[in-house]
């Protein structure tokens, strides 16, 4: 997981949505190609939006500070082999969207951050990225040549018992989001890649 103890630069910024909010997380890391990254981008879910956590890596694993992290196309939750806290979260199946969801739906599994075998062997994302792991929040992309959104939508349930909604809008710049949505293709420079756009709202 290259797991790192300096603390990301990235910002974490939030517009009003309704009744939930529009986040932009930098998760940039150092960019792409960079053999040492810095830490992932960590946040926290508040009614004022989604609060950046100034913490390393190595001091997020035994924090319960922290909600969710952001590093490249990887998102953590904090529970399981991510954190001590017990953050989970479920995939809505089928169709459902984003706007439909206006409480937890019935019968929907929650997982924690899973993703090592007892041997501690990585289990993959199925994307075939090498070293891309199978959080969580695995699934709210694809790979058929760029990071492409899925558009699933996920309930996050927290520490405090309080649940909310998420789905993960873009991962590029939006309108080169749209061109990889559209070819799966995207320009070789300039993407303004993991500059996330999240769109949550907390559920009654």
């Amino acid at each position: 997981m290259n797991l790192k103890d300096d603390v990301s630069a990235g910002a974490i910024t939030n517009q009003a949505d309704g009744s939930g909010w529009i986040s932009a997380i930098d998760a940039t890391a150092g960019g792409a190609f960079n053999p040492d990254p810095t830490s992932y981008t960590y946040g926290r879910f508040t009614d004022q939006g989604l609060v950046k956590v100034d913490i390393s890596d190595e001091a997020g694993l035994a924090s319960m500070e922290w909600d969710i992290a952001f590093r490249r196309y990887v998102a953590r939750i904090n529970s399981g082999h991510s954190g001590p806290s017990c953050v989970t979260s479920a995939r809505v199946p089928g169709t459902a969207t984003y706007d439909s969801i206006t409480a937890v739906p019935d019968g929907l599994t929650f997982r924690t951050d899973e993703y090592f075998t007892e041997s501690c062997e990585l289990i993959p994302d199925g994307t075939g990225l090498e070293g891309s792991p199978a959080t969580a929040l695995s699934s709210f992309w694809e790979y058929p040549g760029c990071v492409q959104m899925t558009g699933n939508v996920y309930v996050i349930e927290l520490a405090d018992g309080r649940n909310l909604k998420l789905t993960v809008q873009s991962y590029y710049e939006p309108t080169i989001q749209q061109q990889c949505q559209s070819t799966g293709m995207v320009p070789m420079t300039d993407t303004g890649a993991a500059n996330y756009l999240v769109r949550w709202a907390f559920l009654p």
